[in-house]
């Protein structure tokens, strides 16, 4: 009998946990997240990054991407790095992915919380960039 009360107990517990689980976003908060990392980046002496259409392009694509596949990855690199060039950008780009964030400022608070990501996000040579969030997933594309 407690054997059978130590089973229930526990699936009670990891039902609890998958609903406790927020669901994907809806809304796109890239925008709000690039604000953020705008107004950081000025108090820091760095100039913003202009939002460029062709950036957000390849963020939304990339973040399709990963929500399609369900992973997080930085597939495809090289690849957007070579479109952004050939739209006339610097073929010198950067880029911040992220899964599970709820809104732009907890998605902002990880990069920014992160060594690596952070070092991303302040790269003075940086001048333009786009930010998309497709469900869960979210990219972070600057070049300069």
């Amino acid at each position: 009998m407690k054997i059978l009360q130590t089973v229930a107990i526990a699936v009670l517990i990891s039902g609890c946990t998958s609903a406790a689980q927020l669901p994907a976003p809806t809304v796109d908060f890239g925008p709000q997240t690039l604000a953020l990392i705008n107004s950081y980046r000025t108090s820091r002496g760095l100039s913003p990054l202009a939002e460029n259409a062709t950036l957000k392009a390849l963020a939304l694509q990339h973040s399709q991407y990963q929500a399609a596949r369900g992973t997080i990855n930085h597939n495809g690199f090289r690849e957007r790095s070579a479109q952004a060039k050939a739209a006339g950008l610097s073929g010198v780009c950067t880029e911040n992915v992220g899964i599970r964030y709820q809104n732009a400022q907890h998605l902002f608070s990880g990069w920014r919380n992160s060594p690596a990501h952070n070092t991303n996000l302040l790269r003075p040579n940086m001048r333009y960039a786009g930010v998309a969030v497709v469900g869960n997933y979210s990219t972070f594309f600057a070049c300069g």
